[in-house]
This record gives C-alpha cells, structure tokens and sequence, in this order.
C-alpha cells in the first residue's frame, strides 16, 4: 500500500473515531507518548488518562461548536522506513458546508508496531500552548508552513 493511501486511512479512521466518540478505536491509533507540536508549544501527552481526558475535551469541545464532519485530506506522505510514515494533511472541521475555523495543517509522523499504525508526533498549525487542542485557537493559513515541508 503506498504511504499517501495509508495515511488517508489512518486520518479517517482516527476522525471517525473522533465523531463517534469512541475512545478505545482511537487510542490503537496513538503511540504513547505522543509528541504534539504547535505553534506556540512542544507538548508531550504520556499516559493514557492524560490522552483519555484530551479525547473527551476535544469532543466535548467540536460538539459545543456544531462540528458536523471533520475532513481531513492527505497532500503528501512518504515511507521514512519500513515502519515510519511521515506525511503532510489538511483538517477541515465543518458544520455543514460551512467551516467552523480555518483550514489548519499538520505534519505526521506515524510508526508501525506490531502492524497497526500509530502517531507518536504530530506538528499542528494552530497556536495551542495545551492539551487538548482548541479549536479557536486556529489562524488562517493558506497553506503548509514551509518547515513541514522539510
């Protein structure tokens, strides 16, 4: 499979599991601990309570704003190794047609264990200084930052 499709499935599983709020589903998703860069903080979520009480405010939070879809999109992604994707997508949190915040960007960087993908770092373009992310604190961008680009 190549790296783009894989971490498209990756996204949308992860996203589903996001809007269905179903924590077990995504926790096979995370490889803890995770390292989540923003443009204001280096944050490092270590245990599973500490990703547990992030997943619940997140949700809570898109839910408070009437995010109807998350759509995440791939623009590009590449094997490292065997067992690492590091790949570039979009995030899109909708309601309805309508866009709740500005497109934000995020760099990935996901490991195969055991043969289940899983993010151990993500670098995000919104100006969050703690975990969870919130999604106000979102500027516009109209594109990838040149250093994901790297």
């Amino acid at each position: 499979m190549h790296a783009t499709e894989t971490l498209q499935n990756f996204l949308d599983f992860m996203g589903e599991a996001v809007m269905s709020e179903r924590f077990e589903a995504y926790l096979t998703g995370v490889r803890l601990p995770l390292n989540i860069i923003t443009s204001a903080a280096n944050l490092k979520v270590e245990t599973v309570e500490d990703l547990v009480e992030g997943f619940d405010d997140f949700c809570d939070m898109i839910q408070s704003q009437g995010v109807s879809d998350m759509v995440r999109t791939v623009m590009e992604a590449r094997f490292e190794a065997d067992d690492l994707i590091v790949g570039i997508y979009e995030t899109r949190l909708l309601n309805g047609d309508r866009p709740v915040v500005p497109t934000f960007y995020s760099k990935i960087w996901l490991e195969r264990h055991s043969g289940v993908w899983q993010a151990s770092k993500i670098h995000n373009t919104t100006y969050n200084a703690r975990w969870p992310i919130l999604i106000h604190q979102v500027e516009a961008a109209h594109r990838p930052p040149k250093e994901f680009l790297n």
